[in-house]
């Protein structure tokens, strides 16, 4: 890898020191190495330089999974440097392994880990109206009301059922361990291909969470114009009744750089103990 893009989340402490020992470390290397840094705003699309071979994130999951969004399609891979809370996606944390890290990247001593994401797609009386891309999860929730809402589900055009709840997430293996956990779904192996549902505290005692095929297609409909419709927390829309929301596996990866040989159980074990 010759040519990196530093995306620097200011927002997170010792993000911008360790971005500056970053660029202090690549300029060593003269102009056999470039790089670009990005400092300030999440950017729904960041725009990379010619010939960008590798993308740093320097900041939390979150970072990390924005810019695999904002570069959607144009598969370079990413790599993250925790400076927030768990790090459960980025690969570094302590400041004395980044220069070897980067070292190898530059020795092309790595390789690729792929992550399956989701398309939403938003319609209203058959016209669309919203789009997004997801790596852990695609949610409809309730908005400014504290009563449950209606969510009517099908899966490949059958009904599947009609939940009364806080809402609905459909997540990737990959946020099987984010919010989906939270709301009691189960956990999976993060390069498994599959599509999770889940209701968000459901007032049915049998609602579960259900594992479906990746090529299966979820279907949402609204029952009510007090929900809202979010692609990773982020590129958040007002929903009407009636309208629709089609989710269905991206055609699109998120490609990660991998430095270590490290098991998912061991992952698992690792950043969910709690001392």
């Amino acid at each position: 890898m010759k040519n990196f893009f530093i995306i620097i989340n200011t927002e997170k402490a010792l993000a911008e020191k360790t971005g500056r020992l970053i660029e202090k470390y690549l300029d060593g290397y003269g102009e056999d190495i470039r790089y670009t840094v990005w400092e300030g705003q999440r950017q729904d699309r960041y725009k990379l330089p010619e010939g960008c071979d590798c993308i740093i994130t320097i900041g939390g999951d979150g970072t990390l999974i924005q810019a695999a969004r904002g570069t959607v399609g144009c598969g370079v891979p990413l790599i993250g440097i925790n400076r927030g809370h768990m790090g459960y996606l980025t690969q570094l944390a302590d400041e004395s392994t980044i220069e070897p890290a980067i070292e190898r990247l530059i020795r092309d001593d790595y390789w690729i880990e792929e992550r399956m994401m989701l398309r939403a797609e938003g319609y209203r009386s058959g016209k669309p109206i919203y789009e997004g891309v997801a790596l852990n999860e695609v949610m409809l929730t309730r908005h400014d009301t504290i009563r449950s809402q209606s969510f009517k589900v099908y899966v490949n055009d059958s009904l599947l059922n009609e939940y009364y709840a806080d809402g609905i997430l459909v997540a990737t293996p990959t946020g099987s361990t984010a919010y989906s956990l939270s709301a009691g779904g189960p956990i999976a192996d993060p390069k498994a291909k599959l599509i999770i549902l889940t209701p968000i505290c459901s007032h049915a005692i049998n609602s579960r969470s259900i594992i479906f095929s990746a090529s299966d297609r979820i279907r949402i409909v609204a029952g009510g114009n007090e929900q809202l419709v979010a692609c990773d927390g982020e590129s958040i829309f007002r929903l009407r009744q009636s309208d629709e929301i089609c989710v269905r596996m991206a055609e699109h990866v998120a490609r990660f750089v991998r430095l270590r040989q490290e098991s998912f159980l061991e992952t698992l074990r690792q950043k969910m103990t709690y001392v």
